[in-house]
């Protein structure tokens, strides 16, 4: 999968995966349930947006009541194009970094995992809130682990932010100091 992601990405697919995340996040966000989700919570954060424990889930399941769970569920279907959306942006990107910066057969290439690990963690995440959401007022074992997918989701895209960060360094710095690109 690592040599896949690396051999794919491109400067070119690289920006095209970004503009679909802008794009894809735009309608999500904009044209989604989402503002009504929020308006529904005085503006609260849904339990994707923050660690949620499983007691504050189940506190805004009720707060959302029978029409804005049932709205809430329709999310769930309309942000599985989220993780994808972000999960190859971030592959695309590092991997293409990888290339402009040398780093494509170092050990550096793990970092290509991270954007995945960001998409399993949000597609998972998305049943753990789907599963809970069908079940309420009953919880559900999978519920518990909310928290943790959350926070997988969370630190998996820390890492990738942060790869990108210090991949676009390390190519600077060989532009900088003229070291050639190799051909790849």
């Amino acid at each position: 999968m690592i040599d896949l992601i690396i051999k794919v990405a491109t400067g070119v697919r690289a920006a095209i995966a970004l503009a679909a995340l802008a794009f894809g996040g735009t309608l999500l966000f904009r044209l989604g349930p989402y503002s009504d989700l929020r308006a529904l919570l005085n503006d609260s954060s849904l339990p994707e947006e923050a660690i949620t424990s499983p007691d504050r889930f189940a506190e805004i399941l009720e707060a959302l009541g029978a029409t804005g769970r049932a709205t809430y569920l329709q999310f769930q279907i309309w942000d599985l194009l989220n993780p994808v959306l972000i999960g190859g942006a971030g592959a695309l990107l590092l991997g293409w970094l990888l290339k402009r910066g040398n780093r494509d057969t170092s050990s550096w290439r793990l970092v290509v995992l991270f954007p995945v690990v960001l998409l399993a963690a949000d597609l998972l995440e998305n049943l753990v809130i789907a599963v809970g959401v069908g079940a309420f007022p009953d919880r559900t074992l999978i519920g518990a682990a909310l928290p943790l997918v959350t926070a997988t989701k969370f630190g998996a895209a820390g890492a990738t932010f942060v790869a990108a960060i210090l991949l676009s360094l390390a190519w600077l710095r060989n532009w900088r100091s003229g070291v050639p690109r190799r051909v790849t």
